[in-house]
């Protein structure tokens, strides 16, 4: 069984690297306004902020602040829907089809990077682990909400 020290040691090594700062780079999904780009690019149609924020699991406030910043940078167009003025239509302008095509190059450039640098099979590997890993997590806190509170415990139960 791994010892505390081991864990702190392998914990510590890999904070060093800051790994959220170079994934967040990775992160296609979280990529706020890139995103939102994204889903205009691929609805192909306008869409309302109601079905930006359910596609990005946000609060629709969250997404008027987002779309906001977006309209005044140009990237979207938005109005009122003639048929409910409570609803927001938005639609993606040539700018942001602009900024959205060199946002997927910049992605590609440093995905293809590390892929070539590791190999399609590490990248795989790893992307397991990660998935692993996560489950793990999420097994552990199903563990602490049921009052576990022990590594012992969870792995006797195991």
């Amino acid at each position: 069984m791994v010892t505390e020290q081991e864990i702190w040691d392998i914990l510590t090594d890999f904070n060093s690297i800051k790994p959220v700062d170079f994934l967040q780079q990775l992160d296609v999904a979280s990529m706020g306004i890139g995103n939102v780009l994204g889903f205009l690019a691929s609805s192909k149609r306008e869409v309302t902020a109601g079905e930006i924020s359910e596609y990005m699991g946000v609060s629709t406030a969250r997404v008027a602040v987002l779309l906001k910043k977006m309209s005044e940078k140009g990237l979207i167009e938005k109005h009122a829907d003639p048929k409910d003025a409570r609803r927001v239509m938005v639609s993606i302008t040539d700018e942001g089809m602009h900024l959205l095509i060199d946002k997927r190059k910049e992605i590609l450039l440093y995905a293809g990077a590390i892929i070539e640098r590791f190999g399609k099979d590490k990248i795989e590997d790893f992307v397991s682990a990660c998935k692993e890993i996560k489950s793990i997590v999420e097994d552990v806190e199903r563990a602490q909400a049921n009052g576990v509170k022990e590594l012992s415990e969870y792995i006797s139960d195991k």
